[in-house]
């Protein structure tokens, strides 16, 4: 009886019924991300209210989320992120230097906090993963890569930066003594344009514990530190880019310098606008996984808005991912995945997912391109609509249960719509007699059924099937231009003006383009029939895209609309 009591009394009472009160039938995700929600000095006053409150209102990831909201520009780190807020709410320092070490609660237990603080304090030493799922190659022609990567698979490239500059000068010891006050542009989250001088970054890298840190994404690095432009060259395979034709204040993004401590990355995305890309590592080490266009990752949530077509990705950091996710996953729904050494170039195909973790310290130079064989994606990826934006990224997990239906009915019917598919002559067949037998099961099977099974057997990265999604009564300039684009509207037909005049040769898969992203081909037959009415001379095939920065066509239909008695008799 005496050891029984003894061992009662040992017993810790939960104190987070009285501490939290109703409050305690939240679960603790959603207590934090309320708690996301508050400014500084609320969670300082609610600190004040229990000890477990005052758990939850000194953990760091919740002062990194609040400092993040609030900075706009550089970015002073103080050793803590808490310490960095208070900074920034220009508090006195004696307020800032009194943050002392948290106090301690026994009676306490919380298994998310407890995942979230092993994640911010995880190491990654032994983290690695290279069983040859991505191909190797040492030397490659511009032939053997068009013919059997571009479009088609990722692949890891060795030897091509050996003699770049930036394989020796590119250390963070050599970085720190030639650019330390140079301020480059950090990734984050949050809107806030973010800041760092190179040497309070490196300060941060070695201080921080942060479950997805920091890590620099830059790209003007060239314009901040126009030397390491000298130190790295594009390698020939990847040299053919459309976006050459704008001058370098018109074009978009392309270039970045990316730099990141262990644990910190990209988390899953598909690069802007269906865009290819190249990225060489110069030290470190770096954990990819990638998935095929249309295979959405498990614990990623895409959202296209119904309205502009604007894309948004819902996803756990990079080694949450790995962490929480991808144990869950079969074998054979795993990623492609492998690690990339220093002086490696991995190549992204068009519309692959990827995530990307840094197993140490790292510094990466990448460049996002269009060519030929990824140029209709991108036009198709610009133009007005939604659905198929997210057929591009989730397969026909985006299509609704009537629509698949429809699409299902002419994929059958219609069987040359799989002609120039990148598909194998077998995996062609197996498709289509998929369809064929999906359309005679259709009283039994549902839409959710047909929609899973289409998307886990297969997804034709093909223009001709993505073109069946898109909404060919939208127009590019009377609809909505997604805020998500890469370019404007204006800065899209200037593009395909120069490209239309810079390549001649070029001009049956520009004209595509153009109709997939300006409805080229409904403007050319308007003009027709205004040509036709008034005897006047059909264009030229030098004046036959209705593309530049000069006037808009539509006020010019409208002109003629007002002035030209009938006109409109003609188009309607």
């Amino acid at each position: 009886m005496e050891n029984s009591h003894e061992s009662q009394s040992l017993h810790l009472k939960d104190r987070r019924v009285d501490a939290l009160g109703n409050f305690n039938l939240l679960p603790d995700e959603l207590i934090c991300a309320i708690l996301d929600y508050l400014t500084p000095r609320d969670i300082a006053r609610l600190a004040c209210v229990s000890s477990v409150m005052y758990i939850f209102c000194n953990e760091e990831p919740l002062w990194m989320s609040l400092c993040l909201k609030k900075v706009n520009g550089p970015l002073p780190y103080k050793g803590s992120w808490k310490k960095t807020t208070l900074h920034l709410e220009n508090l006195p320092n004696k307020y800032i230097d009194y943050c002392r070490k948290p106090l301690q609660f026994d009676g306490f237990h919380s298994f998310f906090l407890y995942k979230r603080l092993y994640r911010c304090h995880s190491t990654l030493d032994g983290f690695s993963f290279d069983d040859g799922n991505v191909e190797r190659q040492n030397v490659l022609s511009k032939e053997q890569f068009d013919r059997e990567y571009d479009r088609k698979k990722p692949v890891l490239l060795t030897g091509l930066a050996e003699c770049w500059p930036a394989r020796t000068n590119w250390t963070i010891d050599k970085l720190l003594l030639k650019y330390g006050d140079t301020a480059f542009k950090i990734s984050q989250r949050t809107a806030g344009k973010i800041s760092m001088k190179f040497k309070d970054y490196v300060s941060y890298m070695n201080e921080q514990h942060d479950e997805d840190p920091l890590y620099i994404f830059d790209h003007k690095f060239g314009e901040s530190a126009p030397g390491l432009l000298e130190d790295y060259n594009v390698p020939q395979i990847f040299q053919e880019d459309f976006f050459d034709v704008l001058d370098r204040d018109s074009r978009p993004p392309f270039r970045w310098l990316i730099i990141g401590p262990e644990r910190s990355g990209a988390s899953w995305h598909v690069d802007p606008a269906l865009t290819s890309a190249w990225n060489t590592l110069l030290c470190g080490r770096k954990r990819w996984a990638l998935y095929p266009p249309g295979r959405v990752p498990l614990g990623v949530t895409v959202h296209v808005n119904d309205e502009d077509g604007d894309v948004n990705i819902d996803t756990p950091s990079s080694l949450q991912w790995w962490l929480d996710y991808y144990p869950l996953l079969a074998d054979e729904d795993k990623p492609i995945e492998c690690t990339q050494l220093p002086g490696e170039t991995i190549f992204v195909p068009s519309g692959w997912w990827h995530c990307v973790l840094n197993l140490e310290t790292t510094v990466a130079v990448t460049q996002n391109f269009v060519n030929p064989r990824n140029f209709e994606f991108v036009c198709l990826d610009m133009a007005p609509g939604f659905q198929h934006k997210g057929v591009c990224r989730v397969g026909l997990l985006a299509v609704d249960g009537g629509c698949l239906m429809n699409m299902e009915k002419n994929m059958s019917c219609d069987k040359d719509n799989f002609n120039n598919s990148d598909l194998t002559r077998k995996e062609k067949r197996v498709k289509i007699l998929r369809s064929q037998e999906s359309e005679n099961h259709e009283e039994t099977a549902n839409a959710a059924s047909r929609r899973y099974n289409l998307w886990k057997h297969g997804f034709s990265y093909d223009i001709n099937y993505l073109t069946m999604f898109l909404d060919r009564e939208k127009d590019h300039y009377t609809s909505p231009w997604s805020s998500g684009n890469c370019i404007g509207p204006r800065e899209m037909r200037e593009w395909l003006s120069r490209l239309w005049v810079g390549k001649p040769r070029m001009r049956e898969l520009i004209w595509k383009g153009a109709c997939l992203a300006i409805n080229a081909d409904k403007w050319l037959e308007c003009l027709g029939k205004i040509c036709s009415f008034h005897n006047l001379p059909f264009p030229n095939d030098d004046e036959k895209l209705p593309v530049g920065t000069g006037s808009n066509p539509v006020s010019f239909f409208f002109f003629l609309s007002f002035f030209v008695p009938h006109l409109t008799a003609v188009f309607f």
